[in-house]
């Protein structure tokens, strides 16, 4: 064990362990957040490059071979964070902390970091699969798809589709894991388990829509029009959610909008796009897995 892994280690020991104050207080017992700020204090060269990660779907999709000696390396770097993770994503609750009084000032790096860990499990997964280690790839499949879902827990528009990008990706290292590694029926029920744990939709778009105007409408507070243009699109949006036919209403309530407003709003059609697509994985995911 080198001498930074050994201090890594002892780092995060004291944090989850050594501090009675902490570890045994009924919030760290029961909130992953908690945990995962643990292990994306431990992550060492944890970014996935655009190449790597244009290879990784390639591979998930099919049209090319899985290479361990190209993933292998960084995986080893961030074995402590995935188990950290991994245990995290059994706890009932998950609550980052986040304060929407700050307006655009909240800090979403959290979310970043989900995005290195998640990519990351979804590397060991396929490593483990590599290794003939089935159960184990398994288990690191369904905890990734519990803790993508985490990262959206009562986040803005920006984690949550970082949460959908995470879901997607371990939906089809789930798929891959069916098609290429002959799973057993245990193995392949626990993977039908976790995806089921996600609902139809995966995550709550709802939710993520309702905190993405309280951020904004913290700049607007002494603008009364700029806040009832708020309301018009907050409205929309809703509307479209359940309908995706009103969108165009969306659309025109932004180009409505004072600029300083409309240059806040996402771009509706993109989270659309992404709830449908989401959705339409998770139902082609579910058929494999039954």
């Amino acid at each position: 064990m080198t001498i930074r892994r050994t201090i890594s280690l002892f780092i995060v020991s004291a944090i989850l362990w050594a501090a009675p104050a902490f570890a045994q207080s009924p919030a760290s017992e029961r909130n992953a957040a908690l945990r995962y700020w643990s292990a994306f204090s431990v992550m060492q060269d944890s970014a996935i490059t655009a190449d790597q990660a244009a290879e990784l779907n390639a591979v998930l999709a099919g049209r090319a071979e899985y290479d361990d000696s190209k993933f292998r390396q960084v995986v080893e770097k961030n074995r402590l964070a995935l188990e950290i993770m991994t245990r995290a994503a059994i706890l009932p609750e998950c609550d980052w902390g986040l304060d929407y009084s700050l307006g655009s000032e909240e800090p979403v790096e959290y979310a970043r970091n989900a995005l290195a860990l998640g990519r990351l499990n979804v590397l060991h997964s396929l490593h483990l699969l590599n290794a003939g280690d089935k159960d184990a790839a398994v288990n690191a499949l369904a905890a990734g798809l519990h803790f993508s879902h985490d990262v959206a827990n009562g986040g803005t528009l920006f984690a949550t589709l970082i949460a959908g990008q995470l879901i997607s990706e371990h939906l089809r290292a789930a798929t891959f894991a069916v098609r290429e590694s002959n799973l057993s029926a245990a193995q392949a029920s626990a993977l039908q388990n976790a995806v089921a744990r996600l609902g139809p939709e995966g995550l709550d778009w709802r939710s993520a829509i309702d905190h993405e105007f309280q951020v904004t409408r913290t700049q607007f507070r002494a603008d009364a029009q700029a806040s009832a243009a708020l309301t018009r699109i907050d409205s929309a949006c809703v509307k479209a959610l359940r309908d995706p036919s009103a969108l165009p209403a969306v659309e025109d309530a932004i180009r409505a909008a004072p600029p300083a407003v409309a240059q806040l709003i996402p771009n509706p059609r993109r989270i659309l796009e992404a709830k449908q697509k989401l959705s339409a994985l998770l139902a082609q995911t579910r058929s494999p897995l039954q």
